[in-house]
């Protein structure tokens, strides 16, 4: 039996529904019916955009990096508070040196949310399996699923 993507059916239906808000708005015919359904599309455009930026991309990423990424690891080269706390847990940038598999060595980053309860869990100096993408070498997950 094939898994139902609940977080692509609520995308979808949304769009439909707001595309068929803006035809019957549009049917309608007041005098400012354009001018709602445009104002529609830019208000419920710019949510959906919005949202897509700050919840379902990320988690699309790092679906799709534990599938296809490359195996590597990375040294934590700096540990930088960001200033956002998310369920009370801190969310820290980690500067890396990333070793990929052929041994070509780069920096970049990475966020990640750390539990209130182990603050201590990513310090400088640590090495971290991680996952590259094979597209873009500075996009980069931590494995959590791999011990080092």
């Amino acid at each position: 039996m094939k898994k139902i993507r609940w977080d692509l059916l609520g995308i979808y239906g949304s769009v439909i529904a707001v595309l068929i808000a803006v035809f019957l708005v549009i049917k309608s015919g007041g005098p400012n019916s354009i001018y709602i359904a445009i104002g529609m599309i830019v208000v419920f455009g710019g949510m959906g955009t919005f949202f897509y930026k700050l919840l379902w991309g990320p988690r699309i990423n790092a679906k799709r990096l534990q599938k296809i990424g490359v195996q590597g690891k990375a040294k934590i080269i700096e540990v930088v508070d960001t200033n956002i706390t998310i369920n009370n847990n801190p969310q820290v940038k980690l500067v890396l040196e990333v070793t990929n598999n052929i041994g070509q060595v780069y920096t970049t980053s990475s966020k990640v949310i750390i539990p209130r309860l182990r603050p201590g869990l990513y310090k400088t100096g640590m090495e971290l399996p991680i996952k590259i993408d094979p597209k873009n070498e500075k996009n980069v997950l931590i494995d959590i699923n791999k011990k080092t």
